[in-house]
Parts: C-alpha cells; sequence; structure tokens
C-alpha cells in the first residue's frame, strides 16, 4: 500500500521581538498573524534566516570591529554572502565604519547591543547608485539602500549613525538651524519598491537629512525603532511614508528636526493607504504627526493616529493637500501633546487644502476625525481651505487646549508667508480665536474646552468661523478670553449651527 503523500511544511514566521527567526510550522495550525504577516494578512514568503557564527563570518570578509578604516567593500560581500547562505547576518558589538551598503531580499541584519554601524563622513563613499530627483532632501546617495527586494528585516539593541554633521554647514544659521551641503546621504536609509518589511528594536542616530524613505513598499512593520536626530538638523525626518500601503509604525521614539512621521504621495509614488501610527513618543521642531504637503500627487486614505505623546512641535498634527490629491477617512485619537518652538503661529491641529499653483488640480479633504486630544500651546486650531475646493466632514471631539500663552497672529498673519501655513488663506491666518475654521462644509465641534492661562491681551474668541456650510458647534464649556467677549465669532456662515454659546 503506498503511503498517503504528507501535506508540505510551511515556514511560519516566529515573531521574536517583532520580527526574523523562522520555524517550521505544523500542517496542523494555522500561521500565527504576527508582524511579518502584515495588515493585509499575506504571509512573508516562507523561509528560514540561518544564522552564521558572527564575528568569524564578518572577519573572514575582512570587516574590522574598531572603526579605524571603512569597510564597504567587505560589508557589502558579507551582506552578499548572508543573503545567499541563509540570511542571517549578526553584528556584535563594535564599530563597523562604511559608504552605502544595499541589502538584499530575503536576509535578517541583526546590530546586537553595542554594535554601531557607522556611515562614513566622506562622500565619496556614497556613490550616485540612483538619478536624484527635483525635491531636495531625495538625493542619489544612501547610507542603506534596499531597492526591489522582499522579506527583509533590521533588528537587534545596536545603532546606526548617519553621521549627520559631517554633511552640514559647521555653523548654524538663524533661529539656530544647521544648514545642509550641497550633496548628502539623504534620505540616509531608503527602502523602495519592497514588501514584507521589519524594523524592530534598532536605534537610527544623527541622519543628515531624511531618516527613514519607504518609498511604494508594502507590508512594513517598524516596532520599538528609536530615531534620535539633532532638532535643529536640516530637514531631518523621522518616518517618510510615501505611496506605501499596510504600514504599522508603535512604539517608537522619534526625535527630529523636521516632521517625526509624515505620511505623503510624491509624483512618482502612488496611493498612501491603510496606514497605522500608535505609541509613539516625539520631539520635533516641525510637525508631529502628518499627511501631505508638497507631496500630496496620489490619494492618502484610511490613516490612524493615536496614543502618542507629543513632547515638542510645531503642530501636534497636520494635514495639507497641495497637488491635487484627496485625503480621506483619517481618524487621530488620544493624543497628548505641547505645540511651542522657536517660531511663530504653532497649531495643535492644522488642516488646510491650498493648491501649491493655480494649475494643479484641486483635490479634496473628506472624513477626518480628531478626539480626544489635550495640547499645550501659544497657538491655535486652524482649519482652511481655498475658496471653491472641497473639505468636508470634518470632526473635532474632546479638545483640550491649555494657552499657557497666547501668540497674537494680528496683523502679521494677513501677510505671512509659508507653504504649510494656509497661503490661500489670509483672513484665517490672522483671526484671533483659539479655534479658526475657514470654508468648511460640514464642520462639528463638541465636547470641547479651553484653558486660557496666558496674559488677557489680545482678547481671543473661542471659536472664529467664516464661510461654513452646514454642521455646527456645541460650545457648552468654551468661553472666550476676556469677560463679555463672544464665545463664537461667525461670518458669511450658511446653516452652520450654534449651540450653548452662552
Amino acid at each position: 500500500m503506498r503511503e498517503a503523500p504528507r501535506q508540505p511544511v510551511k515556514a511560519e514566521p516566529h515573531v521574536v521581538g517583532g520580527a526574523a527567526a523562522f520555524v517550521p510550522a505544523s500542517p496542523q495550525s494555522p500561521a500565527r498573524c504576527g508582524l511579518q504577516r502584515g495588515l493585509s494578512g499575506s504571509p512573508w514568503l516562507p523561509f528560514r534566516f540561518r544564522m552564521n557564527p558572527a564575528s568569524e563570518f564578518l572577519s573572514r570578509h575582512g570587516v574590522v570591529a574598531d572603526g579605524s578604516r571603512t569597510c564597504t567593500r567587505e560589508l557589502q560581500s558579507a551582506i552578499d554572502a548572508a543573503a545567499r547562505e541563509g540570511g542571517h547576518l549578526v553584528f556584535p558589538p563594535g564599530v563597523y565604519r562604511s559608504g552605502t551598503l544595499e541589502l538584499r531580499s530575503r536576509m535578517l541584519l541583526e546590530l546586537l547591543p553595542g554594535a554601531v554601524l557607522q556611515a562614513s563622513s566622506d562622500l565619496a563613499d556614497y556613490p550616485a547608485i540612483a538619478p536624484g530627483t527635483e525635491h531636495k532632501d531625495r538625493q542619489p546617495y544612501q547610507f542603506l539602500r534596499c531597492v526591489g527586494a522582499a522579506s527583509v528585516a533590521i533588528r537587534g539593541g545596536g545603532r546606526i549613525d548617519g553621521a549627520g554633521p559631517s554633511f552640514w554647514h559647521p555653523e548654524p544659521g538663524p533661529w539656530g538651524w544647521y544648514r545642509e551641503l550641497a550633496a548628502r546621504p539623504c534620505p540616509m536609509v531608503l527602502f523602495e519598491d519592497c514588501e514584507d518589511l521589519s524594523l524592530d528594536g534598532v536605534e537610527i542616530a544623527n541622519s543628515p537629512g531624511w531618516t527613514l524613505h519607504l518609498l511604494r513598499c508594502r507590508r512594513v512593520a517598524i516596532r520599538g525603532v528609536t530615531i534620535r536626530n539633532n532638532l535643529f538638523g536640516p530637514n531631518t525626518d523621522g518616518i517618510d511614508i510615501d505611496g506605501c500601503s499596510d504600514v504599522r509604525v508603535s512604539d517608537c521614539r522619534i526625535e527630529a528636526g523636521d516632521d517625526a512621521v509624515v505620511v505623503k504621495s510624491s509624483a512618482d509614488a502612488g496611493p498612501s493607504e491603510r496606514i497605522l501610527v500608535t505609541n509613539c513618543s516625539i520631539a520635533t521642531n516641525c510637525r508631529a504627526l502628518k499627511l501631505g504637503a508638497f507631496e500630496s500627487f496620489h490619494p492618502m486614505r484610511q490613516v490612524v493616529f493615536s496614543n502618542c505623546v507629543v513632547e515638542q512641535s510645531v503642530a501636534v498634527f497636520g494635514l495639507y493637500s497641495r497637488n491635487g490629491a484627496v485625503l480621506e477617512d483619517i481618524a487621530v485619537s488620544n493624543i497628548v501633546g505641547n505645540a511651542f518652538s522657536n517660531r511663530d503661529y504653532n497649531q495643535p491641529i492644522h488642516i488646510d487644502l491650498a493648491r501649491h499653483s493655480d494649475d494643479r488640480p484641486r483635490g479634496a479633504i473628506r472624513n477626518v476625525t480628531v478626539d480626544n486630544m489635550v495640547c499645550r500651546t501659544n497657538g491655535r486650531v486652524l482649519l482652511t481651505a481655498e475658496p471653491g475646493s472641497v473639505v468636508e466632514r470634518v470632526r473635532l471631539r474632546g479638545i483640550t487646549l491649555v494657552l499657557e500663552d497666547r501668540f497674537d497672529p494680528y496683523p502679521g498673519g494677513l501677510t505671512a508667508r509659508g507653504n504649510q501655513f494656509s497661503p490661500r488663506s489670509a483672513e484665517a491666518r490672522a483671526a484671533r480665536a483659539a479655534i479658526v475654521a475657514d470654508s468648511l462644509r460640514d464642520l462639528t465641534v463638541s465636547d470641547c474646552a479651553i484653558d486660557w492661562q496666558g496674559a488677557g491681551d489680545p482678547p481671543f474668541h473661542a471659536f472664529w468661523g467664516r464661510a461654513l456650510c452646514g454642521g455646527g458647534i456645541d460650545a457648552d464649556g468654551l468661553r472666550g478670553s476676556a469677560p463679555g467677549l463672544p464665545t463664537v465669532a461667525l461670518t458669511d456662515c450658511d446653516g452652520f449651527g450654534v449651540r450653548n454659546a452662552g
């Protein structure tokens, strides 16, 4: 009698710290839905990482671990060999200096505590391996680069150091900001057209520009990662999620001179959708949690920001459409933060639709909910739309603003300029109110509170609205900053209801 054929044994991802150790799964048990399965449920390619003896493997390829010389060629040889021989490359404690390194499919790069993958300070060690774009922060130089790969993981308690100050002018410019050199490795780490990625537990520090750029990637899990940049570094974004789908960022600490976490859709990218950012701690001199701005050419949808603490920012949450993108189905909840910086015009919440130029399509913003936020600030919530455009169904619920001080936006706001400062809404830019809304449809504001702690002058309304259509505000518990000042001030509104204004 012939034996019945056995069912093939699938390789199941075994989550160890969120990434990368693979063991056979029994046919009787379904594969566990860990990070490696991706938010869409598609499993990683079934394979097993085979660990190579770390120090012996690296030394066999001529790698030195004392930082005394640049080992780009030797490290690339070790990466390529590890990818062929099982995929697991371990870096023991030490300093490994290198220029551009290319990561491969089906590999785990593990940095043990005390291991530092140190970027070279010499631009000659970064060959121009990809054409640049018109965007000055997307240059043809990177430190770590991975293109068209699948099933790639970086984990461990070590550090990836980008040698950022080596690519800046040595003295800071106005307001304390450093200025970048004309050429620099930016982004520092690039994943392009990749899928099934995991970054877990590593520290990424001292980026020369953008830190981690995900371009047209699918199924990405980033957990427990620390990004530590100079808060006055030039355009040192934390995580740029660009034309990606099924991305989860959780339990991270991010310090950035520019946007900490930003979802975008560059002209050469595509839609960004099904993005979750949660349980993160953030400090930045720009926006903490952001969607869009100039890189808003394609839809961005189904995005969640939740359970984050923002230690420092210009804006805790910002959402912008400039180049025709539709941004929709966005949920922000359970955020505690500060919107203070060395700049004027800070905003706890800023939503704006304004075309970058008159020849661009208008785009749209709709179905946005901001729920349960507490923010200390000297600025205002600013919700604006270019006249004739569509920003609709925005919901603010449970927002508490603690105004420890008040920056007076009038008259400077009338002429202030900035791509991310409501460039087509001058009157709103200068409005004296804690919450400002201009040219929105079906806006609802409820269960909000304002603690006027700062000086009494100039007087501020609780809410200022212009050209609002539909929707309404429940002003129960709200009041202006001075006795006798109307809580709500409205101009040219149609069907916008006001309850409990008192």
